[in-house]
């Protein structure tokens, strides 16, 4: 099996797997509990805790919450702080995550502002900042790393920017693709407003996850009942998931800088093989400084991206069309047509997304099926 669909999920590390075997097992106790082995567990959230916020730098200003993914995370910081009707304004390429949250606020009158005339090239133009003071938006959510196209948004000039065009606007940045691929920097936290993080996107389990948020701001909870993690979500706390999320955290952003370098050679090594194929490929992925390594989004018009990804999985290949959370809609990809592409070459799309699992064998592999596939499937289109 050959998989390069990273970008969906990825496989869990071996070492997690052993420790989340043993947390499972041993750290069963409610974190609430006032007896010895719940305040044990209490205290390995503390651990954990600490372990995240060293690892990434992240200052006391900020707090931490533990939710079940990135798309609990969007939404409790998105509709906590914004709900009902404060402005927000999106570049318009985001995960759904994001943009289904920020289009609910309509049932409320409050239509969130679109900057998607300035996202041509998969990242937002720093050029319009200043009218998101003329629209008196009070926070602006965008991608770190877009989920489709790998393409960054650069949060250091970004927070920079926004200080001087539109002081009242913040901002929040969805991480779930850039923790262990790209280098965090570490001087942006005290600019975010939020940050949000997944642990399967970079080989921890999935149903954890993380928000990170300025502790001056006052989030109001979406789910109500105990008053657990600052009461901004209640819940009883998963301690084993918690203590693996913790480690593979720490996993990643101790090897990211050798992760990267890797992932930079394959993304090198694919688009040379691409180009080298003798029909039409379109590059929709960023070439510049601004791409992260591990996303390659491309289009093969006239075959359908669908069709080829079916028959390339009965090779045992698996690649992605784009956001896994959209798979099953047959509409064209959105932030694909938001760039600029034609209905049919959205359509025509395809997304490789590496792991350090990936070698270059694998994408020899994958050519050469990509390349007799189409010649089959060209008929059919």
């Amino acid at each position: 099996m050959i998989y390069l669909d990273n970008a969906a999920t990825t496989p869990m590390d071996p070492d997690i797997i052993a420790s989340l075997q043993d947390y499972m097992r041993d750290q069963f106790a409610n974190s609430g509990g006032v007896y010895s082995i719940g305040l044990d567990a209490k205290n390995k959230i503390e651990e954990a805790t600490e372990a995240i916020t060293t690892a990434l730098g992240i200052p006391s200003s900020h707090n931490l919450i533990f939710t079940s993914g990135g798309t609990e995370s969007n939404n409790l910081f998105i509709k906590g702080l914004c709900s009902p009707d404060k402005k927000t304004a999106y570049s318009g390429l985001e995960h759904p995550s994001i943009t289904e949250t920020l289009k609910s606020f309509k049932e409320f009158r409050n239509e969130p502002f679109s900057l998607l005339e300035f996202s041509k090239e998969g990242r937002l133009d720093l050029s319009c900042l200043p009218l998101l003071k003329e629209k008196s938006i009070r926070l602006l959510c965008l991608s770190h790393v877009n989920n489709e196209l790998g393409t960054i948004n650069d949060p250091v000039p970004l927070i920079s920017r926004l200080k001087k065009d539109s002081p009242q606007t913040r901002l929040f940045l969805d991480g779930v693709q850039a923790v262990g691929k790209i280098k965090i920097n570490k001087t942006m936290w005290p600019g975010l407003a939020g940050y949000s993080l997944s642990a399967h996107k970079f080989h921890g389990p999935k149903g954890i996850g993380l928000l990170v948020y300025d502790s001056k701001l006052t989030l109001n909870p979406q789910l109500h009942g105990g008053k657990q993690q600052f009461g901004v979500r209640a819940g009883t706390l998963p301690v084993p998931l918690i203590m693996a999320f913790a480690k593979v955290v720490e996993l990643a952003t101790a090897r990211q800088q050798e992760t990267e370098n890797y992932l930079l050679k394959l993304h090198a090594y694919l688009i040379e093989g691409l180009k080298k194929l003798d029909f039409l490929i379109l590059i929709n992925s960023s070439s510049d400084d601004f791409q992260c390594p591990s996303i390659v989004n491309f289009s093969i018009p006239p075959v359908e991206g669908e069709v080829m990804l079916h028959h390339l999985e009965k090779q045992e290949i698996f690649v992605g069309m784009g956001s896994a959370c959209s798979a099953y809609s047959k509409e064209p990809s959105k932030i694909l047509m938001g760039i600029g592409l034609t209905e049919e070459q959205a359509r025509c799309s395809l997304r490789i997304s590496f792991s350090q699992n990936n070698n270059f064998d694998e994408i020899d592999s994958f050519l050469r099926a990509l390349k007799s596939s189409y010649e089959v499937l060209l008929s059919l289109f």
